[in-house]
């Protein structure tokens, strides 16, 4: 008989303008809960310096480097960027050193592909996710932004996610509305659910928007005063072709219940 696995997803950590203190929420879980299985679903990595809004800008990434730097050291620099974003999966790792470990690579985490391919042609092919976060040596699979869903378990299917919409859970809605898939996302940095019963078929599509793990008040997030977001996260319980999922919230002053157990950050 196969065992039940337990689940956890996040999303949008926006490194280096993640939220430390919902960090150490969802890791303080992560010791408590065990999961058999961990997915991060995207923007893991926010990349601010390779995005298009800083072209031209004193921030953008070709700019911070010292004027001497030669072809061949952009890559050691691009790493240096991604260190803690490597650090974080390498603790996932740590932390759960025989669970399986997925990544939904996020429009955000491949921004450094994008601008390497107007940017700095000669070393794009060794930009991966292995340069960058050792995603391969950890044993952690991945799909990237551009790929479809992926299935995990049962009915789900998860991905960083398209459709992005002013209120919580219409964008997972929109989604399940064009993929016809149960599917769990992240993208919008709203929590929220959706349910969509097809009676006649016997079958109900659902979908979960996990929120998210950044500090809204950091310079990353000044391009809008007001954040309609909400920070948490999901776990889950893998039956069979069952899953059954729970949504976290993230309290203002950080507090979060998972299976009756309440932790404090």
């Amino acid at each position: 008989m196969t065992k039940d696995l337990k689940w956890m997803l996040s999303s949008d950590q926006q490194i280096p303008y993640q939220d430390d203190r919902a960090l150490k929420l969802w890791f303080d879980v992560m010791a408590w809960f065990k999961p058999d299985v961990v997915d991060y679903l995207g923007d893991t990595s926010d990349q601010f310096c390779f995005a298009r809004f800083q072209e031209g800008t004193t921030t953008e990434f070709l700019k911070t480097l010292p004027s001497e730097t030669k072809v061949e050291e952009f890559l050691t620099y691009i790493q240096g960027e991604e260190k803690d974003t490597a650090d974080f999966y390498a603790k996932t790792r740590e932390m759960r050193p025989r669970a399986e470990i997925f990544s939904a690579l996020g429009n955000h985490d491949i921004r450094v592909w994008n601008y390497a391919e107007k940017k700095l042609p000669d070393i794009i092919k060794d930009i991966t996710p292995e340069s960058l976060w050792g995603l391969d040596n950890l044993g952690i699979d991945y799909i990237y932004y551009e790929d479809k869903p992926k299935h995990r378990y049962g009915d789900i299917f998860v991905h960083h996610g398209i459709a992005a919409n002013a209120e919580a859970g219409a964008s997972v809605k929109n989604d399940i509305d064009k993929l016809g898939v149960s599917l769990i996302r992240g993208h919008s940095h709203r929590m929220g659910t959706y349910y969509r019963t097809y009676e006649l078929k016997n079958e109900t599509l659902r979908g979960y928007e996990i929120g998210h793990m950044c500090k809204v008040d950091s310079d990353g997030f000044k391009y809008t005063q007001i954040h309609n977001w909400q920070q948490g996260f999901a776990v889950g319980l893998i039956s069979g072709d069952k899953v059954h999922i729970q949504m976290v919230e993230i309290t203002p002053d950080y507090e979060c219940w998972v299976a009756g157990k309440k932790f404090k950050a």
